[in-house]
């Protein structure tokens, strides 16, 4: 029983990415963002289970990858679909053809999403030995990302009070899209053991996490990712520093 628990917490990860996607599309945005937020929990236990129990399996490394495309691959993209959505809507009547032409590039450009989350989770699939880090950014971090923004935008129309910019947002989604198949090192957040040897910096954002979080709410989840990200920069810079 206990080889096929992580494969039945992945199912679970599945069941609330597939949810999500309906949800938001029926503009129940907040449960769509608490099902993404619980995605990620069970994203973080099956591989955790799988460790302590030494239950690993060729089909629940195949399985996580397949739930992790829909909870980490398609639902940012429907975030981001409605998110630009809303913002092509407002534009004031005299914005004129040029952005409503400009509107249907964009919204095709979201397509990069879940190629791109696609690329991503075939090459974590093929690593051989994922380490201290991986290459690229995660895509649970990347759908958290969005996670925050979109909930401050369908919340308060604003990120943070301050209004969105098409072309600023535009650019934000195709770094952070581009950042998912990059060969940068981002630090792993897989938890071995709970030692603070070797979980420095793990323990480091979790704290900075709970800082950011209860600070600014679920918003705050956006501001959590830049942090890891530029942790992870960080520490890669001073590793090349020392050798």
């Amino acid at each position: 029983m206990k080889h096929h628990l992580p494969n039945l917490i992945t199912l679970l990860n599945l069941a609330c990415g597939t949810v999500a996607i309906v949800f938001a599309l029926e503009g129940q945005w907040q449960w769509a963002v608490y099902l993404v937020l619980a995605a990620s929990v069970f994203d973080f236990l099956d591989g955790f289970t799988a460790r302590m129990l030494k239950a690993y399996s060729n089909t629940g490394k195949q399985l996580d990858s397949l739930a992790d495309m829909v909870s980490f691959g398609v639902v940012p993209a429907v975030f981001i679909y409605i998110l630009f959505k809303e913002l092509f809507l407002n534009l004031p009547d005299e914005a004129g053809t040029f952005y409503r032409q400009l509107q249907w590039v964009v919204l095709v450009s979201i397509f990069i999403v879940p190629a791109f989350s696609a690329i991503r989770l075939a090459r974590f699939n093929i690593e051989e030995d994922h380490g201290t880090f991986f290459y690229g950014l995660p895509t649970p971090a990347h759908t958290l990302f969005w996670t925050g923004i979109f909930w401050q935008f369908m919340k308060s129309g604003t990120l943070f009070g301050t209004p969105l910019n098409i072309f600023f947002m535009w650019a934000i989604m195709l770094i952070m899209a581009f950042h998912m198949i990059l060969p940068v090192p981002m630090y792993s957040l897989k938890f071995d053991h709970f030692r603070l040897r070797g979980n420095l910096i793990r323990y480091l954002l979790l704290f900075l996490a709970v800082v950011i979080l209860l600070l600014t709410g679920l918003g705050g989840i956006s501001l959590v990712i830049l942090v890891y990200i530029l942790l992870s920069l960080l520490n890669l810079l001073l590793a090349r520093k020392v050798s």
